[in-house]
């Protein structure tokens, strides 16, 4: 009978760090010093040794059950290869006796794991993004029910160069509707050839016979001003952009940015990865890239072209309407308020304070 057994080995000399967490939170973790060994006997040279990964605790909704099975299912051995435990137990030995042993030895290793996953899950960190994603939909919760009714567009735009550069023009804007129907979709040419840009495809030749900015703003204008909420991926570049169009060519500007909506925050507050900033000393969200949000949120491929402004409304527009729905099917409840305590009276003088709690007694 074989005295083999699966163990979990762990090397690491420093207690688990928040910042890890977060990594795994989202993206999952390598961790270094772990690793599962399929030993034969006390003392003896280890069959195997794989390298333990932490899957990513988010997309097993911090379940330990869920990220137990999915840490025995993803043991690395070497670079390129991640096996099941079923297949490391496998690998270690062509014995039979060594296999049964290693088999029966299983409960131990996930014992050991289990402890080890109960460091994360219980982690600060974790309740942080618990809550950063509850009010995320408890907001999309609320603005499913103020929004009934209301003409609501989506707005992008293509520009020569990024918002915060004074002289970025716009090449092209797109909006549509609730449904992704086209209410616009208008290149305008800047006047000048288009310098190469890996955030668009558009070129000189494109634009050619389009209208230049002056030409083609009353009929951008007026269509934002025409709906009640607009959406945009990141609205306070694309608000930017007219207003600087705007203020550069002496054009009409009445839009409100207060009536804008920033889809990109959204997204952020419902996926994006959490993350600490070791310089500025604080917990910060990434915004997720559009393509990334959408196939994560609406669970489909992106559809049409990352770099056209109609495509990229679309998206937006979808993206949006699809949060609102997991807003709006969430059971999720405001947070309860605290009640503030009364202030106690605050002095020096020992008789006074007696008196003033006899007051206060006398009172109530």
């Amino acid at each position: 009978m074989s005295n083999a057994q699966l163990i979990l080995l762990d090397k690491r000399n420093q207690p688990l760090k928040d910042y890890l967490v977060a990594v795994a939170a989202s993206d999952g973790l390598t961790l270094r010093g772990v690793e599962i060994m399929a030993s034969p006997a006390k003392g003896e040279t280890a069959l195997l040794k794989g390298q333990v990964l932490i899957p990513p605790l988010e997309a097993y909704d911090f379940d330990l059950k869920k990220l137990l099975d999915a840490t025995l299912a993803t043991i690395q051995l070497e670079e390129d290869t991640v096996v099941s435990v079923d297949q490391f137990i496998e690998r270690a030995s062509e014995d039979d006796a060594v296999r049964e042993a290693l088999k029966r030895s299983l409960p131990r290793l996930r014992q050991a794991l289990e402890k080890l996953l109960k460091e994360f899950v219980k982690n600060e960190a974790v309740e942080l993004i618990r809550q950063r994603r509850i009010d995320a939909l408890y907001k999309l919760k609320q603005l499913n029910d103020e929004l009934k009714g209301k003409n609501i567009v989506c707005i992008d735009i293509e520009a020569t160069d990024v918002s915060t550069k004074p002289e970025a023009d716009i090449i092209q804007v797109s909006i549509c509707d609730a449904d992704g129907n086209e209410v616009l979709n208008q290149l305008i040419n800047p006047g000048y050839d288009i310098p190469e840009n890996e955030k668009h495809n558009i070129t000189t030749e494109m634009v050619a016979d389009a209208p230049y900015a002056t030409q083609a703003w009353d009929a951008i204008h007026n269509a934002l001003l025409n709906a009640d909420i607009v959406l945009a991926y990141s609205t306070e570049s694309d608000f930017a952009y007219l207003e600087n169009t705007a203020s550069k060519k002496q054009l009409p500007f009445e839009l409100d940015y207060n009536t804008w909506l920033d889809v990109a925050e959204l997204a952020r507050d419902l996926i994006g990865a959490m993350r600490w900033h070791s310089e500025r000393m604080y917990w910060f969200f990434k915004t997720p890239k559009l393509t990334d949000a959408y196939e994560k949120i609406v669970a489909e491929p992106f559809p049409g072209d990352a770099h056209d402004a109609l495509d990229d409304a679309r998206a937006t527009m979808t993206l949006f309407k699809a949060m609102l729905e997991k807003g709006r099917a969430s059971d999720v409840a405001p947070k309860p308020k605290k009640e503030k305590k009364k202030a106690e009276p605050v002095s020096n003088n020992l008789l006074a304070m007696a008196f003033a709690q006899a007051k206060q007694k006398a009172k109530s």
